[in-house]
């Protein structure tokens, strides 16, 4: 009887743990669809934003007086545009937004602080590292010598070449930081690691 009492009780726990196996496999599937998705309709908007930016570029080619950033809408949602950035190295060519705000980080990336872009001093862009580890947290995968691209809106690209890069605390801003120099031409990436507990940053310099 003992031994009968001790079949059932194993086959009850058996039971429990393909039940548990089963709602893990459907949760991690259903997030893995949503991110996919969420990506897909990030990249959708960041694609129509270029789009915006390229088509300024022309513009200022005509006018006397360039603009250098516009405000274009996409979604029901208004962006201020500064530029774009490219790293082919890790396939990421996205608009440079200057909302420092959800909405704003939800479709691209942000210049989070410093001049106006491919000028003297210190660019800072951040970007979000989604589930699954994608979008911007791809820039841990930049070693010295890659190149960061920047193009303004007056069609002005310049090539950064990283040359520092490293994980830093939450409460440690000294990436921020503007170079010593005045002729140095920066621009740092960064982006959140282990639940936002982290900062990992990117710092790149034009020749």
């Amino acid at each position: 009887m003992k031994s009968l009492i001790n079949k059932i009780n194993k086959e009850k726990l058996f039971n429990v743990i393909i039940v548990l196996i089963v709602i893990f496999l459907y949760v991690f599937v259903a997030l893995f669809i949503y991110s996919d998705f969420r990506e897909r309709k990030r990249q959708e908007i960041a694609d129509g934003i270029i789009e915006k930016v390229d088509e300024q570029i022309e513009e200022n080619k005509e006018q006397e007086n360039p603009v250098t950033e516009i405000v274009t809408s996409y979604g029901g949602i208004k962006y201020t545009v500064l530029g774009k950035i490219r790293i082919k190295k890790i396939n990421i060519y996205q608009p440079i937004l200057k909302e420092n705000t959800k909405s704003a980080y939800d479709a691209s990336v942000v210049k989070i602080s410093g001049p106006d872009l491919n000028t003297n001093g210190n660019v800072v862009i951040g970007g979000h590292n989604f589930m699954r580890g994608n979008f911007f947290i791809k820039i841990n995968r930049l070693v010295k010598n890659d190149v960061v691209t920047i193009t303004d809106l007056m069609g002005q690209s310049v090539d950064y070449y990283v040359y520092e890069y490293g994980v830093t605390t939450i409460d440690d801003a000294s990436y921020l930081a503007q170079p010593s120099n005045d002729n140095d031409k920066i621009v740092t990436l960064v982006t959140c690691t282990k639940g936002g507990k982290e900062r990992y940053y990117v710092k790149a310099k034009a020749k």
